[in-house]
């Protein structure tokens, strides 16, 4: 037994290969509360609403507009969380344009009555035919329906007051169009006290030129003879109804009173556009407004291209061009109101 040859040595075993039957341990189920945006502190929360959510163009209600506004509207359907996050900035940090003041009344109460109110920032477009309605809007203390109520939180207000076209007519004058009836006729009267503004415009402009450069030098003075009493002279005649009127030959006369300084251009649209309503509209504004708001008025008159180029020649210091070819003046105030003119231009056919 010990002299029988020894059993050959198996080889060694090999590893063997893992089991495709075998599934890799599953991964837990996820939390279907967790958020990541949640997950976040809350500053970093409200940039990234304020980024998703705000639009550099205005809202437009009810009307469509052409500029896409690309905000993730969206987010705020993801939780009731997010909702009450992101509400508020949509309506706080974006600007919002009606074009009749029932719009804006009536979107309070559609958009949702507690965060629509929180809109500081608006835009109104009014047309001639709307300016009654719109003055009594601003001007109303009413609950139910006034700027004051549906706008409590407003800090900035522009209006874009429309003051009709002035187009070239077939004898070459100009003439209102869509304008009332009783302001067709100031519109040449317009145009012809911008002709005489510019004269006397360029008149100052000389003699304050000619005033800095020059020195000033004393008039010379008068003859001692032409002061004195001149018996050739004729005596004035008396008129009757003019019992005991003294007359002295030796006096001189007084020199004339000046001649009043010419109303500037802004001055004189003023004027014609009190017919229009600007002024109502400025004074409606005044116990109605916020203190600390910032309200702005465009008064928006249409005039055939050649003309706005004329006068933003004619009043260069006055007229500022925009991108789009339209002048517009400074602001000034106006009864607690910045008021500008906008002239935009259109093309006429030859």
């Amino acid at each position: 037994m010990l002299d029988a040859p020894a059993a050959p040595l198996a080889p060694p075993a090999r590893p063997r290969p893992a089991s495709h039957a075998q599934h890799p341990a599953e991964m837990p189920p996820r939390d279907p509360s967790f958020s990541l945006l949640l997950s976040l502190p809350r500053e970093l929360r409200d940039r990234v609403c304020l980024f998703a959510l705000t639009s550099p163009f205005p809202f437009w209600w009810p009307s469509q507009t052409s500029p896409r506004h690309d905000v993730a509207v969206s987010l705020l359907t993801t939780s009731r969380q997010v909702y009450e996050e992101a509400a508020p900035i949509l309506y706080s940090a974006n600007k919002f344009l009606f074009t009749h003041p029932s719009d804006c009344n009536v979107f309070r109460v559609i958009a949702s009555p507690q965060y629509s109110a929180l809109i500081t920032s608006v835009c109104f477009r009014i047309r001639e035919k709307d300016l009654r309605l719109w003055t009594t809007y601003l001007g109303s203390k009413s609950a139910d329906r006034s700027l004051k109520h549906d706008l409590p939180k407003l800090r900035s207000l522009w209006i874009f007051l429309r003051c009709g076209n002035v187009a070239t007519g077939a004898w070459g004058h100009l003439g209102g169009h869509g304008l009332p009836a009783g302001i067709q006729a100031q519109v040449q009267a317009v145009q012809n006290a911008i002709g005489q503004q510019v004269q006397a415009l360029q008149q100052q402009v000389q003699n304050l030129q000619q005033a800095a450069g020059a020195p000033v030098t004393p008039p010379n003075p008068q003859p001692a003879q032409q002061l004195a009493f001149n018996t050739n002279t004729p005596q004035p005649a008396q008129f009757p109804g003019a019992p005991g009127q003294q007359w002295n030959n030796n006096a001189v006369p007084p020199p004339p009173p000046p001649a009043p300084a010419p109303p500037p251009f802004y001055t004189s649209f003023l004027r014609w556009e009190r017919e229009m309503g600007l002024e109502n509209l400025c004074l409606s504004l005044q116990e109605t407004r916020p203190i600390d708001a910032e309200v702005k008025i465009v008064c928006i008159m249409r005039l055939p291209s050649p003309e706005v180029h004329r006068l933003t020649r004619l009043y260069p210091d006055e007229l500022a061009v925009d991108r789009n070819g339209d002048a517009r003046t400074r602001f000034r105030k106006l009864h607690g109101v910045e008021v500008s003119l906008e002239i935009s231009g259109y093309e006429t056919q030859a």
